[in-house]
C-alpha cells in the first residue's frame, strides 16, 4: 500500500513494522542469552546475599521476561492478527502503554546495580559523586512511568503515540547521560585502585574490569542515544521502539555477565599468587649448593578472617566468599608433603610487594 493512502487513513507507515520486527527478533536472541546468564548465576553463586545482588537479579529477570512476552504479543497482534484489518489496526492495545512502564523499570533496576557497585567502594568521596548519576537516573524512570500512564489515558489509536514521544525521548536522553556518568565514576575508581597497587596480577584484573566497564557503558549509552534521537526526529516510524527492545536486553545481559565473571577473575588472581610462590621457592632452592634434600617453598599463609575456613578464600575484586577451582592443593617435595593452598600468598612477589599490600588492594577493590 502506498504511503499517501496510509497517510490518508491515518495509519503509520508500514516501514514501522520493520524496526519492530527486527527489534523483537534480536530481543528474543538476547533474552535467550539472559536466561543462560541467569542460570549460570544461580548455579555458581548460591552464597550471594538474598537481597543484593540475588534479589535484584531476580527482579531484572522477571521484568525482562515480562518485557519479552509483551513485545511478542504486540508483534503477533499487529503483524499477524490485524495485518490487513485496516479499521482495527489503528486501535491501541493495553500492551503498548505497558511497554513504557516495563522498559523504564528494567533499565532503572540495572542502573541501580551499577550505583550499588560505586557505593560499595566504601570511601565517602564515591558516595557524593554518585549524585550526578542518580538524579538523571531517577528523572528518567519518572518520565518513563509518566509516559506509560499517559499512554493508558490518551492513546486510543496508534497515531496518538506522537503526543507522548517527547517524554520517551527525554527518558532515553537522561538514561544515556546517567550511563556515561556511572561508567566514568567506575573507571575513575578502578584506575585509582590500580595506580595504588604494585601487584602485577591485580593490575591485570583491574585493567580487564576497566575495559569491560568502558565497553558496556559505551554500548548502552549508544543504544539509549539512538533511541533518544529517533524519538525526536523520526517518530512516525517507531524506530525508537525497536531500539528500546534491544537496549533493555543489553542492560540486563551486561549486569549478569559482570556478576558471572567473578569466579574467573578471582581464580585468576589466586592462581597467579600461587604460581609466583612456586617460582620463588624454585629459585631459592636452585641457588643452594650441595643440598641433599629438595627445597621447600618459603610461604606465608595469609591470615584468614575470623570464622572462615582456611581453604575458603575471599575474592580480591568481588567480596564474595568462594573456593578457588585450580591448584587448590599441591604437594611439593619428595619428603613430607608441603601443602600449598590457593589462599597462600608469598612473602615477596616479583615486584617486591608484600602480603599487606595484597590485602590493601583487596580492601580497596572488594566492592567493584
Amino acid at each position: 500500500m502506498s504511503s499517501p493512502l496510509l497517510h490518508l487513513l491515518g495509519i503509520p507507515q508500514l516501514g514501522s513494522v520493520g524496526p519492530i520486527y527486527i527489534g523483537v527478533t534480536l530481543g528474543m536472541m538476547l533474552y535467550g542469552l539472559t536466561l543462560h546468564q541467569a542460570y549460570r548465576y544461580y548455579k555458581h553463586y548460591p552464597e550471594d546475599p538474598l537481597l543484593y545482588p540475588k534479589g535484584l537479579v531476580t527482579i531484572i529477570l522477571l521484568l525482562e521476561t515480562l518485557h519479552t512476552i509483551v513485545w511478542m504479543y504486540i508483534g503477533y497482534r499487529y503483524m499477524v492478527i490485524e495485518a490487513f484489518n485496516f479499521p482495527d489496526i489503528l486501535n491501541s492495545h493495553w500492551t503498548i502503554p505497558s511497554t513504557f512502564l516495563i522498559t523504564s523499570l528494567s533499565v532503572f533496576a540495572c542502573q541501580v546495580f551499577y550505583c550499588c557497585r560505586v557505593y560499595n567502594f566504601g570511601a565517602f568521596f564515591y558516595k557524593w559523586i554518585l549524585i550526578p548519576a542518580v538524579v538523571p537516573m531517577c528523572v528518567a524512570v519518572t518520565f518513563g512511568i509518566v509516559a506509560g500512564v499517559e499512554a493508558f489515558r490518551i492513546v486510543k489509536v496508534l497515531t496518538d503515540l506522537d503526543k507522548i514521544s517527547w517524554m520517551v525521548s527525554v527518558a532515553y536522553g537522561l538514561s544515556a547521560g546517567s550511563d556515561i556518568v556511572l561508567s566514568s565514576i567506575l573507571i575513575f575508581a578502578l584506575l585509582r585502585v590500580r595506580s595504588q597497587s604494585k601487584i602485577r596480577s591485580t593490575k591485570t584484573v583491574l585493567k580487564t574490569l576497566i575495559i569491560y566497564t568502558i565497553n558496556t557503558g559505551l554500548l548502552t549509552s549508544i543504544v539509549s542515544f539512538f533511541a533518544f534521537l529517533f524519538a525526536i526526529v523520526n517518530r512516525q516510524t517507531l524506530v525508537y521502539a525497536g531500539i528500546s527492545i534491544v537496549g533493555a536486553k543489553l542492560y540486563a545481559n551486561s549486569v549478569l555477565a559482570l556478576l558471572n565473571s567473578r569466579r574467573y577473575l578471582n581464580n585468576r588472581l589466586q592462581d597467579d599468587f600461587t604460581s609466583v610462590s612456586l617460582m620463588a621457592s624454585d629459585t631459592s632452592g636452585s641457588g643452594s649448593s650441595g643440598a641433599a634434600s629438595p627445597p621447600r617453598p618459603r610461604m606465608r599463609q595469609a591470615s584468614p578472617r575470623a570464622g572462615r575456613p582456611r581453604e575458603e578464600t575471599s575474592t580480591i575484586v568481588w567480596a564474595v566468599h568462594q573456593r578457588s577451582t585450580f591448584m587448590s592443593q599441591v604437594s611439593v617435595g619428595d619428603g613430607p608433603a608441603a601443602h600449598i593452598t590457593s589462599s597462600a600468598i608469598p612473602e615477596e612477589s616479583e615486584r617486591g610487594s608484600t602480603p599487606a599490600e595484597v590485602e590493601g588492594c583487596a580492601d580497596a577493590s572488594e566492592a567493584v
